[in-house]
């Protein structure tokens, strides 16, 4: 997928050497990206990702950011993974909730 995005943007530099401009060009075009997946194969082979924002940092009752006042993170954006069998689910469920009850 790197190779592909960077033929795709025509990075022929070195990031370091790469102009802040330009940087930022490739920022918004990335961000304005829209991927629409093709197909699923269903909750038979479904897996969890764990997200890399730290439990450490947000409110257990909330799940709002400590540092970042009114952001908030649930389910799979946490790095909360559980055994297959529901306990993830169960957890974006749980997470969600919690956060839906304050926003």
């Amino acid at each position: 997928l790197a190779q592909r995005i960077t033929e795709w943007a025509d990075c022929n530099t070195r990031l370091a050497e790469t102009s802040d401009k330009v940087l930022r060009q490739l920022a918004e075009q990335l961000n304005a990206w829209q991927i629409t997946p093709n197909g699923s194969e269903g909750m038979r082979t479904a897996e969890v990702t764990v997200g890399g924002v730290d439990t450490k940092e947000l409110s257990s009752k909330t799940m709002e950011s400590k540092t970042v006042p009114g952001l908030y993170f649930i389910g799979e954006t946490v790095d909360v993974t559980g055994h297959l069998g529901g306990f993830n689910f169960q957890w974006a469920w749980s997470s969600g909730h919690a956060c839906g009850q304050v926003v």
